[in-house]
């Protein structure tokens, strides 16, 4: 990966530069000094580089010179080689020579006679330097010998005569107390160096994804050495470099993925070996022992390993904290840069450090520390283990699987590399081994942590038919193929006799998702009968909830669900993690039983807790749940951020079950929220993922087709329609068939069919009184108003529109209310009463302000006289009229609307995008975000269409930009 290094500007220390050139371009005559200060890499060498570039382009001799660890054993050594050039050399040669035959005494003894002599040396100096206006930049003050530093104390306490600048550079807390004095009260320029920032690393890391930019942040921490040390690290191996733990760089290969094993391993390059130099030998190996400890550790454990007394260790890690190496935290340390301990852990070698990690691992032992502790030691010492210990290992795994799944599968790596391979993989292994437990819960392990394809290769070798462990492993492979989107897969691997309850509750929701819903139900009873645990009975009460809304069943459905609810919440810690399995279903549940504040907060808690305990597998499905419940009641950007979740981490996860469903509903917040133009993108998008693999969810993505069809005015004809939908379809009832019902009197009402908006009339009014959910009252309603409207009877029509509409509203169903006002709206524009037209918009801009639905309130603000004149080509989901251009044109000129009143906003982001930038560039000139400016965008239409003067691309834009002689607010 390239890290770009400008040498015209230093990323992100534009800010200190700036302030060290100050220094130079005093001129009142005045001595100015600056101290730069810094954790080893952060930049401090580099920043004095830079400044004197600029130092020479000011004509004034500069004297630049650098400390090193053994320059203290030459007396002047530093401003020797800073005013080697000038005229003082002379004087500080005989100065050295002088001290040298002293011992130092001349200038650092404490009897009055150095004193005096450190007196003259300091006038003769300053004489010396009076007049001449030198820069001196001195480096790596932290390793300057004591004659330098007294000296240069004296030069910033009494300077000489004239311009005189000396910037200082140092370690943090490296200058001596006595010289930090003598600095403040010469007011010097402090700059203490802090990591780089985001804006920075932007630039120095400009082809880096945005995740991995994050993780070389954090591995890092901000310093500019450590990052080019990590330049071609793995991503595996900088996510526990970035939680702080250095044993991940030198993790024994065999336990990462075949993909992510590098060809020889990480070494630590020149400048962080030499970095490591600057350590004493004691320090370095106190060093090495604390990253065998792990991200925190105290003393005792550091000195087990290392086998030194902790006194020595106490003293190397005060040396170690000095360097800002290591850190106290509440009378343990941690690393404060986990890279200097990786380096030297890794340079130990392997044979050193499977050593230091049994010593690590008996410490722990003796002190009856917890097992997770112990077999966090272990895990690296596993290729010497005994049997026990790997059955330990397995056992500690077992325990940590539903909190910490991605360290238990880094322990069952361990164990299984550790293993000897099998001679015969038919017969049976000695049960002592554990090879299949380890493999079954790696399998496990990998599957909740979403790496479904690594979880399908670890279970792989027990799947033939020949393997005595063969029935272990077919459950959790269904899993991770089900979650693959192959549920032909499998059935193939569990519908036989003699399966597991759990193999049992999966055929189960798989029958029911297809339609098979007795079928169903028969597995669901045979599951609980064998195994009455709370997981299984979790589980069937889910599917039943599911199955009987299927049935029309609502009331069974609903105790069902409170079942499955009330059990859940007497789970435990580790319960309520196995429960997320379960947690999309019975969110699905509370969606279709019209649950929907007790719904999301359950769904929000378990997107928190799935994030934090690592069950990424169950992601996807939250997300999708979480976008249909915002699409109830807004806002849409957060239903179309969360759709786009689900679908992002759906691909990540490869898990194709979830990904036409995340798709279906960013098209339904699309159309919404953006309109005609932003549903094509989404249409393509949803149609470039692969066909659900059950009927269910077929069903779910094809309703999400016509209904946007039908909101965008271009509903499919009466007959494609009744196809997609499958209403008649008796293998599975429409889950929320009053929906569908009024959704196909829509179609047929656009066609003006009135005997079939009657059926369905009729058919949504017997889905709704079997259910009895307030919602479902309302849509029929609904559907009865465009029956009466189709009839004629525009009074009745009006009232149960808006009946429908406030129905709708209370039930949480924000954006349907809305287009329930606007059906209202189109029956008042048909009885020419304007009262009502306007009292509806009004009303359904209201709905659709309050959830950010921006096409669907564009369409509610036509004006009047539009509504009146038009062609009443209606889209029957939502009442958009259609308006000739001419027609709209004249209306716009009667109103003096020709030119819209734009908001400073909005003329910012039209200006920018009419002059040809993307909308993300217009975007980030503007400070907002791209869904915000495509927000203002679709504003500045709306009003251009209602001006009667339609513009739908960014051509028209700029054509309206250049006629209305628009220009920057």
């Amino acid at each position: 990966m390239r890290i770009s290094r400008d040498d015209d500007e230093l990323a992100g220390r534009d800010h200190e530069l700036r302030r060290l050139a100050g220094l130079l371009e005093a001129d009142d005559r005045r001595p100015t000094v600056g101290v730069v200060e810094g954790p080893p890499g952060i930049g401090k060498s580099r920043l004095l580089a830079e400044l004197r570039r600029s130092a020479a382009g000011s004509g004034r001799p500069v004297g630049q010179a650098r400390a090193a660890r053994g320059s203290r054993s030459v007396p002047y050594g530093l401003l020797l080689d800073a005013l080697w050039g000038t005229g003082a050399r002379g004087l500080l040669e005989g100065f050295a020579d002088d001290a040298g035959g002293t011992g130092g005494a001349a200038d650092g003894g404490a009897d009055g006679e150095g004193a005096r002599h450190g007196h003259r040396r300091h006038r003769r100096l300053r004489e010396a330097l009076a007049g001449a206006s030198p820069v001196l930049l001195l480096d790596d003050l932290q390793w300057a010998d004591r004659e330098s530093l007294l000296l240069l104390d004296r030069l910033v306490a009494s300077p000489p005569a004239g311009r005189f600048t000396v910037v200082l550079a140092c370690r943090s807390g490296g200058c001596p107390p006595w010289l930090t004095r003598t600095l403040v009260d010469a007011d010097a320029e402090w700059i203490e160096l802090a990591p780089l920032g985001p804006g920075a690393l932007a630039r120095l890391l400009p082809d880096a994804a945005p995740e991995r930019r994050r993780l070389l942040a954090g591995a890092s921490g901000g310093n500019p050495r450590y990052l080019r040390a990590l330049a071609e690290v793995s991503t595996e191996l900088l996510a526990g470099l970035a939680a702080g733990d250095p044993r991940a760089i030198g993790r024994p290969r065999a336990q990462r993925p075949a993909a992510q094993r590098p060809a020889d391993g990480w070494q630590p390059g020149p400048e962080l070996r030499g970095e490591l130099a600057t350590l004493s030998e004691r320090a370095r190996e106190v060093l090495r022992a604390a990253a065998v400890a792990g991200p925190e550790f105290d003393p005792p454990l550091v000195a087990a390993v290392a086998g030194l007394p902790v006194q020595a260790v106490d003293e190397a890690l005060d040396e170690l904290a000095g360097h800002g190496c290591v850190t106290p935290a509440g009378g343990r340390y941690r690393f404060a840069q986990p890279l200097p301990a990786a380096a030297v852990y890794r340079l130990a070698g392997p044979v050193w450090r499977a050593g230091a990690h049994r010593r690590a691992a008996d410490h722990l032992d003796r002190c009856g520390a917890p097992p997770a502790a112990w077999a966090g030691q272990a895990e690296y010492a596993a290729p010497t283990a005994g049997r026990e210990g790997l059955i330990r290992l397995t056992a500690a795994a077992r325990a940590v699987l539903e909190t910490e799944p991605a360290t238990g599968a880094r322990w069952l790596r361990a164990v299984l590399d550790a293993l000897p391979e099998r001679s015969d993989p038919t017969e049976r292994a000695d049960p002592t081994e554990p090879r299949t437990e380890a493999t079954v819960l790696l399998g496990r392990a990998l599957t909740l942590t979403g790496r479904l394809d690594e979880a399908a290769e670890a279970l792989r070798p027990l799947l033939s038919d020949t393997n005595p462990d063969r029935a272990r492993a077919v459950g959790p492979v269904a899993l991770v193929e089900r979650l693959r989107g192959r549920t032909d897969r499998v059935y193939g691997l569990l519908d036989r006799d003699g399966v597991l309850a759990s193999d049992q509750l999966q055929l189960a929701r798989l029958d029911l998702m297809n339609g098979r819903t007795r079928r169903s139900l028969h597995r669901i009873e045979t599951a609980v009968h064998r195994d009455d645990s709370d997981g299984t009975r979790l589980a069937a009460h889910t599917l039943t909830s599911l199955a009987a809304i299927g049935q029309g069943a609502v009331p069974t459905a609903r105790r069902a669900l409170d079942a499955a609810e009330r059990l859940a919440d007497s789970l435990d810690a580790r319960g309520r993690l196995r429960a997320l399995a379960t947690l999309p279903e019975r969110g699905w549940a509370g969606v279709l039983l019209e649950r929907r504040q007790r719904t999301a907060d359950r769904i929000e808690h378990g997107i928190a807790l799935a994030e934090r305990h690592q069950h990424h597998y169950v992601l996807p499905q939250l997300h999708a749940v979480r976008a249909a419940l915002l699409l109830m009641s807004g806002p849409m950007d957060a239903a179309r951020a969360a759709a786009d979740r689900a679908l992002e981490l759906a691909r990540e996860l490869g898990a194709a079950e979830t990904l036409a469903i995340a798709a279906a509903l960013r098209l339904r917040a699309a159309a919404w929220q953006g309109g005609a133009e932003a549903v094509g993108p989404a249409r393509e998008l949803l149609l470039g993922q692969p066909e659900p693999p059950t009927a269910v969810w077929r069903a779910v993505v094809r309703h999400a087709v016509v209904e946007t069809a039908v909101i965008c005015g271009q509903p499919p004809t009466a007959a494609e329609a009744a196809r997609l939908l499958s209403l008649g379809d008796d293998r599975w009832r429409d889950p929320m068939p009053a929906h569908g019902h009024d959704l196909m009197a829509a179609v047929h009402a656009a066609e003006g069919n009135t005997a079939l908006v009657a059926r369905h009339v009729e058919l949504a009014g017997r889905a709704a009184r079997s259910a009895g959910l307030p919602a479902a009252g309302a849509v029929v309603s609904l559907a009865s108003a465009r029956l009466l409207r189709a009839r004629g009877e525009q009074d009745r029509a009006t009232a149960l529109a808006r009946r429908a509409a406030d129905g709708l509203a209370a039930s949480g169903f924000v954006v349907r209310a809305g287009m329930a006002q606007l059906v209202a709206a189109d029956i008042a524009a048909d009885r020419g009463d304007r009262s009502g037209y306007e009292s509806a918009t009004d009303a359904a801009r209201r709905l659709f302000g309050q959830v950010g639905a921006h096409a669907l309130l564009a369409r509610s603000e036509l004006p009047w006289r539009a509504a009146r004149g038009g062609s009443q080509a209606r889209c029957g989901g939502t009442g958009e009229v259609a308006m000739t251009a001419d027609q709209g044109s004249q209306h716009a000129h009667d109103n003096g609307t020709e030119r819209p009143r734009l908001s400073p906003k909005e003329l910012q982001v039209l200006l920018d995008y009419a002059s040809g930038l993307t909308l993300k560039s217009a975007a980030r000139r503007a400070g907002i975000t791209p869904n915000t400016a495509k927000d203002y965008l679709d504003r500045v239409k709306a009003k251009y269409r209602r001006a009667g003067r339609p513009a739908y691309t960014k051509i028209d834009l700029a054509t309206r930009v250049r006629e209305d002689g628009f220009a920057a607010p």
